[in-house]
């Protein structure tokens, strides 16, 4: 059965309906709106990270619109963003907005990585928003860099911090604590994810000599693997579990909550890491559970969903 089409809107009540309704639209005027001169489509495919033929037909539908113009002809020809066109200024603050949210989130966790006591030795984003391949719904990974005696204190205060930056950005921070061990027994992958890093604070851990060669995999790995395997499937039946029905949260945090009461200190720790990921909204919680990351793995362990979606949803610790 062939999908029904959208009912078209007056392009006088919702001109950005056309102006911004496909992504090769938003990163042709997003390039432009930061470029100081007009651009050729060549480079503007180079740009947009779009194939050319695909450019130049987004420039046409635009030119068509008004919103960009082309200088000039054949081999030499440029395009730009439309001086007159009414919303070139209001795109322009757009874009500019959310270039300053990544540059303000940065600066927000170098501030906060300087005012922890004691202060960790080196701080980084790893993964997918280091290297520019995040989605909407992948926690940025934070990596600090501590001792021993130290991580602790450290990952407390942190975690307590976080939360305010999650809100403030509408995001999820995956904290990773790690010490010299811990970045010394790291598989492959995980050394790459260090190196490629964007870093925050210090130096980071390759720079400083900390990381040695590759590693082989640990024996184990097969093991732990299937391990996480399995409890990844049950993550998403939670996460499943929760879009029907929220409530299951509440259940979840009164379970934390009495745990609390009784968990020894290191339990504690990561019951406080539920209790503050059970804040989130429903659908960065599904996303968290669903992450394939090292402390959505973590804490996958001791999940205060428990029995969810293997029993209709009756089967949250009691």
């Amino acid at each position: 059965m062939p999908r029904r089409a959208l009912t078209p809107l007056s392009y006088l009540d919702a001109p950005l309906d056309e102006l911004l309704g496909q992504v090769s639209h938003v990163r042709i005027l997003r390039v432009l709106s930061e470029s100081e001169h007009p651009l050729p489509p060549g480079e503007l495919a180079r740009a947009t990270r779009l194939n050319l033929s695909g450019v130049l037909r987004a420039i046409n539908r635009l030119a068509h619109l008004g919103i960009v113009r082309a200088l000039g002809a054949g081999g030499r020809q440029v395009i730009e963003l439309s001086p007159a066109h009414a919303f070139a200024p209001v795109l322009r603050a757009l874009f500019d907005a959310e270039r300053q949210r990544r540059s303000m989130l940065i600066a927000s966790l170098q501030e906060l990585m300087k005012s922890i006591i004691p202060a960790p030795h080196a701080a980084w984003i790893e993964g997918p928003h280091a290297n520019g391949m995040d989605s909407a719904h992948d926690a940025l990974r934070l990596g600090v860099l501590t001792t021993v005696r130290e991580r602790h204190a450290v990952a407390e205060q942190l975690i307590g911090r976080l939360r305010d930056l999650e809100r403030r950005f509408d995001l999820s921070i995956d904290l990773l604590v790690r010490t010299r061990a811990d970045l010394e027994t790291m598989t492959a992958d995980r050394q790459d994810a260090v190196r490629d890093a964007t870093l925050l604070y210090g130096v980071l851990p390759l720079s400083a000599g900390v990381l040695p060669p590759h590693v082989d995999e640990p024996p184990a790995a097969k093991t732990h693997g299937d391990l996480d395997e399995r409890s990844r499937a049950q993550a998403e039946r939670v996460a499943m579990a929760i879009s029907r029905d929220p409530r299951l949260i509440d259940v979840a945090q009164r379970w934390v909550q009495q745990r609390l009461q009784h968990a020894s200190a290191a339990e504690a720790h990561e019951l406080r890491e539920w209790e503050h990921i059970l804040t989130l909204p429903p659908h960065r919680i599904a996303a968290f559970l669903r992450d394939p990351g090292e402390r959505a793995t973590r804490l996958r362990q001791t999940t205060p969903f428990a029995g969810v979606g293997s029993d209709g949803e009756r089967g949250v610790r009691q």
